[in-house]
Formats: structure tokens, sequence, C-alpha cells
């Protein structure tokens, strides 16, 4: 059996790219079979430049994911307060699953929320992702909502976890 090593890193403007890439193949690839083909469009049409993952990467807490030396994953962070915190993506690409790479790149977000005396930590969770995210104990706050994107509704689940 072939064991695969991923590194966990801080990102950096260099990453900017891989992580479009990875993003739009981590919708595209698996959040797919919880979504429908227009939805899954309409999310994955969303063309950000890599201009906006650099001030992203200087403003916020960005992670990448390397696996084969190349960027597969990342998780983003944001601090809203000084209480607050969102998690604002966490996306892998297929190669990925099954490696452990997205508890450990998680419990990195978790951890930098702590150092950061963050209180409460948010997130709205694709379909795909709201089981592993309950696994770390985060609790749906409302009913389901949905985000809008080229008039198509996306749905998800607010969630929090109190730290």
């Amino acid at each position: 059996m072939e064991t695969r090593n991923y590194f966990v890193r801080r990102a950096q403007h260099s990453d900017a790219q891989p992580i479009i890439d990875s993003h739009d193949r981590s919708i595209r690839e698996i959040c797919s079979k919880d979504y429908t083909q227009e939805q899954i469009d309409a999310w994955s049409a969303r063309k950000l430049k890599t201009e906006h993952w650099c001030q992203t990467i200087d403003r916020d807490f960005v992670w990448v994911v390397e696996l084969d030396s190349e960027v597969r994953g990342f998780g983003h962070l944001a601090k809203m307060d000084d209480e607050v915190a969102e998690v604002m993506g966490l996306y892998f690409t297929p190669e990925l699953l099954g490696l452990g790479a997205g508890k450990e790149l998680f419990r990195v977000l978790i951890t930098e929320a702590k150092s950061l005396k963050i209180k409460r930590l948010q997130l709205l969770a694709t379909i795909t992702a709201k089981s592993f995210y309950e696994k770390f104990g985060f609790k749906q706050i409302e009913g389901r909502c949905s985000i809008e994107m080229r008039g198509v509704d996306i749905p998800c689940f607010p969630m929090e976890s109190i730290l």
C-alpha cells in the first residue's frame, strides 16, 4: 500500500492560483455529489482573482495542504471581532480524502482561533461538510439557509462552536 505524505503550512502569495484551483476542484469533484449540476455550475463560476487571494492571505489566516509538492487544499479563518472568528472556507481536492489532512488542517484553524483568544467560531457548512464539522462539536444554530450565486441558491447550514 502506498503511503502519501501531506504537509500543512501557512499560505504564501505564490499559493493564490493553486488555492483557486483546489477550491474549484473541490466544488466540482467532491461537493457535486450533494448539489445539482446547476448549483455546481453557479458556485464554480465565481472566478476569484489571484490578487483577491493575495490580499486575503495578508489580511486573514490562510493555511494550505501540500501533497506531492502541490497545494491540494486550503483553510481560511477570518477574525470578525475580538471574540468571534469565521471559517470562511475549508476545501480539498479528492487526492486528500481519507488521508486525515482535513482533520489536521481544521485542528490548525481551531488552534489559531484559540491563540487569538477567540471564544466563538462560526461557519456556513456545505451539505457535503456538515457531518465533518459536527465531529468537531459544531452545532447548527439556525435552519438551513442558502447563498445566492449567479441567481442560483446554494444550500448551507449556519454552525458554531464555543471554544
